[in-house]
């Protein structure tokens, strides 16, 4: 019923916030979140001086497009080992959804060195160590404790976790795993089966995005279905199957 990472112009998608809305609506959703990538990704950032711009342009979208709830956020970074993540509280995002990318700038120059080189360079070599998994994990429960973030986008996508533990936090703090459409490499994202059979053991419920870089690919999630009924996840921990999710974040809105 919703589709909660999406990113258009005002990063690197191709189509414009209404553009992702028409099609979402086409697709019958009930909600559509615009997530463009966060404001520290050195290449692909939503500009903050552009900020009111989109905010003015979903509140006119809003009423045109009475037939579904639009949300603003941003696919925010996870920036230090400490957990400190690209955003603000005067940012006033409707939704939250956070992840690990590569070309994001550093809190602090050890952070370069103990965070983001290593996890570029053993992902080149395909393999993590140990010492640095346990780094990883440690920041993404960390930022999972330190902001209301709702989901948790493509996670071991460049940055391997201890995935059951993240679910784990994850789960107890209300946030979402999310199941990414975008790239199925025998499994979704960059998760593999056993790691998302890892994921059930656990209590982290989860959602479905397409994490849609063009207006075609919005609503669109019939990559993870075959995936899905695979490993077995039960769909009643999908949290928009058949109902709306209730994002931590907003609870208190």
């Amino acid at each position: 019923l919703g589709d909660y990472h999406t990113h258009t112009v005002y990063s690197h998608g191709k189509g414009t916030i209404e553009d992702n809305v028409r099609a979402a609506v086409q697709a019958g959703l009930r909600q559509i979140a615009i997530t463009d990538h966060g404001f520290n990704h050195l290449t692909y950032r939503v500009r903050r001086s552009k900020w009111p711009r989109a905010r003015a342009e979903v509140a006119a979208l809003r009423e045109k497009y009475p037939q579904i709830d639009i949300l603003l956020g941003t696919e925010s970074n996870i920036r230090s080992l400490d957990g400190t993540v690209d955003v603000k509280p005067t940012d006033a995002l409707d939704i939250l959804v956070c992840g690990f990318h590569k070309l994001v700038k550093p809190v602090r120059p050890g952070d370069i060195f103990k965070f983001f080189m290593p996890n570029y360079f053993l992902n080149l070599r395909g393999k993590t160590k140990a010492k640095q998994t346990t780094r990883n994990t440690d920041a993404y429960i960390k930022a999972l404790e330190k902001y209301p973030i709702d989901i948790l986008s493509h996670p071991n996508h460049d940055c391997h976790v201890d995935i059951g533990a993240v679910a784990a936090a994850a789960a107890e703090l209300g946030t979402y795993i999310e199941l990414n459409c975008k790239n199925i490499r025998g499994g979704i994202a960059s998760m593999t089966d056993d790691e998302l059979a890892v994921l059930l053991d656990t209590k982290a419920e989860f959602v479905v995005d397409t994490d849609a870089h063009t207006p075609e690919r919005v609503g669109v999630f019939d990559r993870a279905y075959e995936v899905i009924e695979r490993v077995g996840i039960p769909y009643e921990r999908i949290a928009n199957w058949d109902r709306l999710p209730d994002f931590r974040s907003r609870k208190n809105v």
